[in-house]
Formats: C-alpha cells, structure tokens, sequence
C-alpha cells in the first residue's frame, strides 16, 4: 500500500492550531474523491434538468441524502452509482475522475484531469509525487 504512504504520514505531521483540534486546511484524498464524485452526479443530473427531489424519489431515497451524497458529505456506494447511471443514461465511469496510467503523470495527464476538476490536479500530484 505504498500509495497511501504519502497522505498518512501528512496527516499524522499536521500541525494543530490548538491542542486537540485538526487543521481544517487539510482535506484527504478519500474526501476529495467523494466530493469529485458528488459533483458529478450533480452535474449529470442538472444537465438533464432533474431536481433533486425527483431523482432522490427514484432511487427510494430522501433529497437529503442525494444531496449530501452531491456535496461529498456521505459515500456512495456501487450500487447505487450504478442505479443513478441507469436513472440518468450515462456511464458509471462518467462520475469518477479521470484516473493516471502508471504511477506517474505526464503534463498531459495532469491537463486531462484539470478538464475535469482542478482540485483533482492536487490531490493527484500528492499521490503520485513519490512515484515515476
């Protein structure tokens, strides 16, 4: 698991603002995929002009819970991605970022993600700076 090497040893060296609280400037990289993955899914569903609401209904759930799931707050699991791209005509993979070959990444790798989502550009040179 020495890909995660890198982001367990910079939270473990954070430095707290005061004794016993987390610099809330740190995000990890498990919350930026959640939260890259919500934005996706919200994108699709505005794109098509589906509220919410009616797309939660679909599903059996509350608009609340979509939407926590939109905002990166909850996981979401396979299943569900799955029943979402069904509900929306896409792909699963259409609510992931886009993912490096190898372990390291070319400027033109970094441009693709950027395209996508810049906060991904981050998180992907923190992961892959000790590789390649």
């Amino acid at each position: 698991m020495v890909l995660y090497k890198t982001s367990f040893a910079r939270f473990n060296k954070m430095k707290t603002k005061k004794k016993g609280t987390i610099n809330k400037e740190w995000t990890s990289p498990d919350s930026e995929i959640k939260k890259g993955i919500g934005r996706k899914v919200q994108e699709i569903r505005k794109k098509q002009n589906h509220s919410a609401a009616r797309v939660a209904a679909e599903l059996g759930m509350t608009r609340e819970a979509l939407t926590q799931i939109e905002t990166g707050r909850n996981n979401v699991n396979a299943v569900l991605l799955w029943k979402l791209a069904c509900l929306l005509g896409c792909k699963t993979e259409n609510f992931f970022p886009i993912i490096p070959r190898g372990f390291s990444l070319s400027k033109i790798d970094l441009q693709s993600i950027a395209k996508e989502d810049e906060k991904a550009v981050m998180w992907a040179k923190d992961l892959f700076k000790n590789h390649g």
